[in-house]
């Protein structure tokens, strides 16, 4: 999933730091959050846009490559929900039944986010 850490480093000069996100992906389902730090603010992603930080379009385009990156890596298990965990620098991947419970999950990691 090292294409995924590359993506967030480009998506950064988009002026947006520390970005850390969580992408949760099967074969027919994908949902991606992630926060970072605009003008010394945190921000979750759709907040972004709400606040006028961002535009709705480039922030959809970064989920659907995102998606399409971890779809396309050889870690991807299409029998399973690919839970990527990354920023930066490292990318952590884990797996879970494909009816897991979102909503638990991005909530946990949100919980343990700096």
């Amino acid at each position: 999933m090292k294409k995924v850490i590359e993506k967030i480093n480009e998506f950064e000069k988009n002026g947006i730091k520390d970005v850390q996100l969580i992408a949760l992906v099967s074969e027919t389902s994908a949902e991606v959050v992630f926060y970072g730090i605009i003008d010394g603010v945190r921000y979750q992603s759709n907040n972004m846009v709400e606040e006028g930080k961002i535009e709705s379009d480039v922030i959809d385009g970064f989920y659907n490559e995102i998606v399409e990156l971890v779809r396309g890596d050889k870690k991807f298990d299409s029998e399973k929900m690919n839970i990527i965990k990354a920023d930066s620098n490292r990318c952590k991947v884990e797996y879970d039944e494909k009816r897991c419970k979102t909503y638990k999950i991005i909530k946990e990691w949100e919980d343990k986010l700096e």
